[in-house]
């Protein structure tokens, strides 16, 4: 009789832990704030140097995919080539800040390293630094990069 029972409890307790577990584990939801704005910061943080990774080694195609599907039906791939044309030459980027215009609107601040030849240099590359500020937006479970 002790076993029979003992196996009830036994599977209604591990029933209560699955629940439990699930209940914790389920994705948050934009409208759950704060809390989902800290668990999206490395999410966002790693598509955006990824897209970035794409550019620094002249994958345009890929940097491409991470524009929004709304900004795709209207910019094709060859367009969005001729944005990037290699006039700069990218060395670094990495994002040291992420804002939240409003939960599903960031804005992440990337700073990047690049070459660029300015005239007057004899064709020298010049290395440089600067901060860029893009945005991005959550959309169908995913980060998408928009431009400004």
């Amino acid at each position: 009789m002790f076993s029979k029972s003992r196996s009830v409890f036994t599977r209604a307790g591990l029933a209560c832990v699955a629940l439990w577990a699930l209940s914790g584990c389920a994705a948050l939801q934009s409208n759950d704030g704060e809390q989902w704005q800290e668990s999206q910061r490395p999410v966002l943080m790693a598509r955006a140097e990824a897209r970035w990774d794409a550019l620094i080694k002249g994958d345009i195609e890929n940097a491409y995919m991470y524009t929004t599907p709304e900004y795709r039906a209207v910019v094709n791939l060859q367009q969005y080539k001729g944005k990037y044309g290699r006039v700069v030459d990218w060395r670094g980027a990495r994002v040291v800040d992420i804002g939240y215009d409003v939960p599903t609107v960031a804005t992440v601040s990337v700073e990047v390293t690049y070459r660029v030849g300015l005239p007057g240099t004899g064709g020298e590359l010049i290395e440089t630094q600067k901060a860029i500020s893009e945005k991005w937006m959550y959309k169908n479970r995913e980060w998408w990069y928009t431009s400004n």
